[in-house]
């Protein structure tokens, strides 16, 4: 669903005389595009605020990672540009100061913004350079569907800054690129990040494909060492959906292809991911547990996402975009080129202040897409071209085929996920729940409507009796391993 938002209700005359003139709120983030387009190229919030005087406050802005393509590899990379710069600010720079009505966004430059300056109005924009800035013309102006009152400011080097009375920075051109304010998330308005259930918006009739794969580097008794593929592919057909509070419990008809195996005396690995089930359900805090891109900002350096077993602490940048029809996608940044392909990682060891070079080995390759969920994720280890990855081959949305089913021989060995219950009585309960259909020594994980886990009980009877006299009333879904997922409500 495009996730192209305007004033849901309306906005109070309270809060936006609040806002008058000011460039920043601290609790808003505000969207920026430098292309003119929907695709949201940087995020600027304030992350930190001291108070220097009745009227003065230093508002730290966040930073991000940038590919510095001028490294050379001998920094220690593996190819010249193969580095990132972390700590980095955006066009705004690392801080903003405010004295009064005078905002100094503090960088490599120092830009001096006067908010209240009348028409004609001149002063010094930046002291280093020596480049002035005039006010040009205020006029009214409907901006994000709110009359609103705009000031453009021309500045001598030949740019120009356009301020909104209500939204505060609407446009700041500099000498390399232009940035336009689209969206501001907190208030609601314009171009907004979709967050994360957005991502995995399905409806009944929605048929979905993945094939997981992994590569290992096997070493048969007497034989030659070699690299020894395997996968298999899941296909989802959903047939009803649940939306709670916070999550989204779909009901499937899954599939699962025999596994293919290159060398059978090799295991075959699985990646940690949201694998379908007959109860497949998602919730915002377990998805941005496992994958942060989800939530994140342009630019802003996360670990791995994808469950590997091991600390190497591969990292990478987020970015986004937008398809064609105007989805949104959060993505890994290309970093560099590695032994085996592309890569978007950074090894977590510094070669010099706020530097990092970019893996020669391990690699992770990230992809979601706003309904259609997980396009791919792929993790390439430092073991001689060793991998694990999911990725959706496979989608009919809406009636729509985003991807083409791919022709794959089910009927050879194809495994209807069928698995077990387990019992929850009395339901809706109180303050005790009794368990069975469990073995000893199975875990009964609970979590609440936000996908939170609250409560896990190690099982120890056939039939075991769990407290939760401490769970506030509401839905809860209670999860065993190997088994279906079961719903149960505490009403007090």
């Amino acid at each position: 669903m495009h996730r192209w938002l305007v004033v849901l209700l309306f906005f109070s005359t309270a809060m936006l005389s609040a806002q008058d003139w000011a460039l920043l709120n601290p609790a808003y983030k505000y969207n920026y595009s430098n292309d003119g387009t929907d695709t949201i190229s940087n995020q600027i919030f304030v992350t930190h605020i001291d108070t220097l005087g009745s009227d003065s406050l230093l508002y730290d802005l966040n930073l991000i990672g940038v590919v510095c393509d001028t490294c050379p590899a001998s920094l220690g990379s593996s190819c010249d540009g193969c580095f990132v710069r972390v700590g980095l600010p955006q066009f705004m720079g690392y801080q903003c100061f405010r004295s009064g009505n005078d905002w100094y966004f503090l960088g490599e430059d120092t830009i001096r913004i006067k908010s209240h300056a009348a028409v004609g109005s001149s002063w010094l924009y930046d002291a280093g350079s020596g480049i002035t800035a005039t006010v040009d013309s205020i006029w009214s102006a409907s901006v994000f569907n709110i009359q609103d009152t705009l000031q453009r400011i021309q500045v001598s080097n030949g740019g120009t800054v356009l301020l909104s009375r209500f939204f505060g920075l609407m446009r700041f051109e500099g000498p390399d690129a232009q940035h336009d304010l689209i969206g501001i998330e907190g208030a609601g308005i314009g171009r907004l990040f979709p967050g994360p259930l957005d991502y995995f918006d399905f409806q009944p009739g929605d048929h979905l494909v993945y094939k997981v794969s992994s590569i290992w580097w096997a070493t048969p008794p007497g034989g030659p060492a070699f690299h020894a593929p395997t996968h298999f592919f899941h296909e989802v057909i959903i047939q009803g959906r649940t939306d709670l509070a916070d999550s989204v419990v779909y009901h499937t008809s899954v599939a699962r292809s025999n596994d293919y195996m290159s060398y059978t005396g090799w295991h075959l690995a699985v990646p940690a991911w949201q694998e379908p089930h007959d109860v497949w359900s998602f919730g915002t805090n377990s998805l941005l547990s496992a994958h942060p891109i989800l939530g994140a900002y342009p630019g802003q350096i996360l670990d791995t996402s994808i469950c590997w077993w091991s600390s190497h602490g591969t990292r990478y940048l987020a970015q986004h975009g937008l398809t064609a029809d105007g989805r949104s996608t959060m993505s890994s940044t290309i970093v560099g080129q590695s032994t085996w392909g592309p890569t978007s990682g950074f090894r977590p060891q510094m070669v010099a202040p706020g530097l990092f070079p970019a893996s020669q080995w391990e690699s992770v390759d990230i992809e979601f897409e706003e309904g259609l969920g997980l396009r791919k994720v792929e993790y390439k280890g430092a073991w001689l071209g060793a991998s694990l990855s999911v990725e959706l081959v496979g989608a009919v949305i809406a009636a729509d085929t985003i991807l083409p089913i791919p022709s794959i021989p089910w009927a050879v060995g194809i495994e209807e996920t069928s698995m077990l219950g387990f019992g929850i009585s009395p339901n809706p309960c109180t303050n005790e729940i009794t368990v069975g259909g469990l073995s000893h020594g199975m875990e009964l994980t609970i979590f609440d409507t936000s996908g939170r886990l609250v409560k896990a009980v190690r099982i120890k009877a056939e039939n075991e009796k769990i407290g939760i006299s401490e769970l506030p009333p509401g839905a809860y879904l209670a999860r065993a391993n190997h088994r279906l997922p079961q719903r149960f409500i505490i009403a007090r």
